[in-house]
């Protein structure tokens, strides 16, 4: 646009120049106010130059523009793809805290309710000692008399005869049995003789 610019106020200073040089035909005008003066010593080469000099700082000048243009376009993409970087690193965050948020309130509310069940017990037990220690004591006394009577009977047991001994007893009866109807046979023997000798009790 500008080099555009530039080429209409050189065609619009053209004629101007042109009628400042001498035999020009058209007689020279007094500059208008704002508008830049030029010089009746250059040359139309020298107007030309000056205006081609110009349009060239123009066009280098619209170059870099240019250059800065897509160099601001490039800044610009790259912003927003660090924007949208950001934005979805922010949603993540943002679902990771919300996330955080829920277990949290569920660990509270785990806590809330082992906290009740934690009385609940306590309360509970508190209750059941006044019945838990005489059944406590009960209990323990009834193991030692338990204890006292099993070693009542292991004292019996242990003096009890075996079954081997039981026999021998057995054997020696039946011995003195033996014995004691072979005495009474000799005593008999013993009487008959008496008796046939005349001897009587």
């Amino acid at each position: 646009m500008r080099p555009t610019i530039v080429l209409v106020a050189a065609l619009a200073f053209a004629p101007l120049a042109l009628a400042q040089e001498p035999g020009g035909g058209i007689a020279p005008r007094p500059p208008v106010r704002g508008q830049i003066a030029v010089s009746n010593a250059m040359t139309p080469a020298q107007k030309i130059a000056t205006l081609e000099e110009a349009l060239n700082k123009e066009t280098d000048r619209r170059v870099d523009l240019d250059a800065k243009v897509v160099a601001l376009a490039q800044e610009n993409s790259r912003l927003a793809a660090a924007r949208e970087a950001l934005a979805r690193d922010k949603a993540s965050a943002e679902g990771e805290l919300a996330r955080t948020r829920d277990a949290q309130s569920q660990l509270q509310r785990d806590l809330v309710s082992l906290r009740g069940d934690y009385t609940r017990i306590a309360k509970t037990l508190g209750l059941s000692l006044a019945f838990l220690a005489p059944l406590a004591l009960l209990i323990f006394g009834l193991l030692g008399l338990l204890l006292f009577i099993t070693r009542k009977l292991a004292v019996h047991v242990h003096d009890v005869p075996t079954l081997a001994k039981i026999h021998e007893y057995e054997t020696l009866v039946a011995h003195l049995h033996d014995q004691l109807k072979a005495e009474k046979g000799h005593n008999a023997v013993l009487k008959e003789r008496l008796t046939n000798l005349g001897i009587v009790d």
